[in-house]
């Protein structure tokens, strides 16, 4: 068995559809990201996610799944990229990135902009997603986990 580790995140925000880009719709996923094998994971820095998603009009408490990829020390950026089944019963896929900035590391740490994509990869929507540090920082420091997995 090889030790690994986990940790739940939940960001909200909201998105839009490009064809109608005044009318904002909420946005909000929780994931669980989970490092298997703890060398694997110092190779190619990367979580497996699993979770669910609420998209207004799109995805009602949907299972998602993807990867987020630990990027901050070489490229300073964390992207996150996960496709779920919507309402309506077609693929789409979240892909975004945090870019840490050393002149404002909270905010950028915090805050996710992405884009939804089509089955076939055609940019649908753009969301702006957000980690709330009041509420969520202590749950999200509680949920840090080390593991043995087989």
């Amino acid at each position: 068995m090889a030790p690994g580790f986990s940790f739940r995140e939940t960001m909200s925000g909201s998105y839009w559809r490009l064809e109608t880009p005044t009318d904002e719709r909420a946005i909000a996923f929780t994931i669980d990201a989970r490092a298997a094998d703890l060398r694997r994971f110092a190779r190619d820095k990367t979580w497996r996610i699993t979770g669910t998603v609420d998209a207004e009009g799109l995805a009602t408490r949907q299972a998602l799944e993807g990867t987020l990829a630990f990027r901050l020390l070489d490229e300073r950026r964390l992207p996150y990229r996960f496709q779920f089944v919507g309402d309506d019963g077609k693929d789409y896929e979240l892909s975004g990135q945090k870019e840490w900035s050393g002149l404002a590391p909270i905010e950028s740490m915090t805050l996710l902009p992405a884009s939804l994509y089509d089955a076939d990869g055609a940019e649908l929507a753009r969301a702006t997603l957000r980690f709330d540090l009041r509420s969520d920082l202590g749950s999200w420091m509680k949920s840090f986990r080390i593991h043995l997995f087989s």
